[in-house]
């Protein structure tokens, strides 16, 4: 019996042990678990520096310079000499009106010309042959002061002659109608053989568009902020036209007007930008985006929209603290657009920001953290 009671002893003492050993075990495993199932997340550490900072708008294209062409002089339209979109530059040819009746004029105005300057040359000659006449006293000097004065009105006469015929050779000249400015020229809205009134009929256009202007109208409160911390007086702009994703088009140029009082219904400050268009691939009155640089000198905490997240509380961002775990942080935003947003508060130096995918993250989660790059590519 005691031989009994010693094996029962025995065995209960090897299963006891075996027990404890797998309950050992069994709680290793649950820790090693715990450690495997830590979240695993992306963060960047916030800190202030400078981005280039730019301010998005909308506007429209307007050419350089847009010139109608008219006639100086009436007359019948006789020819054309070019075609609609061709390239024209500053007083090439472009139309011909009948200039007969103009040149008749000119042929007149010579003739009467030649006839004054006869009376002048013989009122000249009176004088001549009449002074030494009175200083001898064997004429009265108010006759030579008649002549005199004969002499001087034919002398008015002749130069009035000479600027008539000076316009009437102008107007022979006025009958060949010319390009005023480099450009494209447009459709002829005249048809040979249409009588021309002077000044008031248009016969085309001509556009210059290898530069271009872009009006756009900023609100009050930012023309006031674009002033204040503009880096650059002339602030250069970017100016993109999307057709669609693989079918763009974007220049550059630089502001050259803002307006100096503000549109009282719309609450708006006209603003306009110059840019280049060598290849003329935007056409006047196309509606662009416009990027204004505004200043790439102001340190700032600065996040990708990408990774800011909103709620009843308004915007936040998850951080992770010195345990590792996440914290909610409510943040307010100073500036933002496409690119970036600008905090104003809620975030500090060194701040660490969870920047990948946070669907499934919640407040006080322990994760393993990896450092990563700024997510903001300028």
């Amino acid at each position: 019996m005691y031989l009994s009671k010693k094996i029962s002893i025995v065995f209960f003492t090897f299963f006891l042990s075996i027990f404890f050993i797998a309950c050992e075990e069994k709680k290793d495993e649950k820790d090693i678990k715990q450690i495997q199932k830590l979240t695993k997340v992306d963060i960047h550490t916030i800190k202030k520096q400078t981005y280039p900072i730019w301010v998005n708008f909308s506007g429209k294209t307007e050419a350089f310079k847009n010139v109608s062409i008219t006639s100086r002089v009436t007359g019948e339209l006789e020819n054309r000499f070019f075609e609609a979109g061709d390239d024209v530059k500053k007083d090439q040819l472009l139309f011909k009106i009948d200039d007969t009746k103009y040149k008749n004029i000119v042929e007149q105005k010579e003739a009467i010309l030649q006839k004054d300057k006869a009376n002048l040359n013989l009122a000249i000659a009176s004088v001549k042959r009449y002074a030494p006449l009175v200083e001898k006293g064997l004429a009265p000097k108010e006759k030579l002061d008649q002549l005199i004065a004969e002499q001087k009105q034919l002398k008015a006469v002749v130069d009035s002659d000479f600027a008539t015929l000076k316009q009437a050779k102008l107007d022979v000249e006025y009958t060949n109608i010319k390009a005023t400015i480099n450009g494209t020229v447009g459709k002829p809205l005249v048809d040979i053989g249409n009588m021309i009134n002077a000044s008031s009929t248009e016969l085309t256009k001509i556009v210059q568009s290898k530069s271009l202007y872009v009006n756009f109208n900023p609100s009050t409160d930012e023309v006031s902020l674009i002033k204040k911390y503009r880096s650059q007086k002339k602030s250069k702009v970017k100016v993109i036209q999307s057709r669609s994703d693989y079918n763009s088009v974007e220049t550059t140029g630089h502001v050259d007007f803002i307006d100096s009082v503000t549109n009282e219904t719309t609450g708006t400050v006209a603003m306009r930008a110059i840019i280049q268009n060598d290849e003329n691939l935007l056409l006047p009155g196309t509606f662009v985006e416009i990027k204004l640089f505004i200043t790439d000198e102001i340190p700032v905490f600065a996040v990708s929209p990408s990774n800011i997240s909103q709620n009843q509380l308004g915007s936040y961002v998850l951080v992770v603290n010195n345990e590792n775990k996440i914290e909610t942080r409510q943040i307010e935003l100073s500036y933002s657009n496409e690119d970036l947003i600008i905090i104003k508060n809620g975030l500090k130096e060194n701040d660490r920001i969870i920047v990948s995918d946070i669907t499934k993250l919640r407040n006080g989660m322990s994760v393993e953290a990896t450092q990563v790059e700024n997510p903001i590519k300028l």
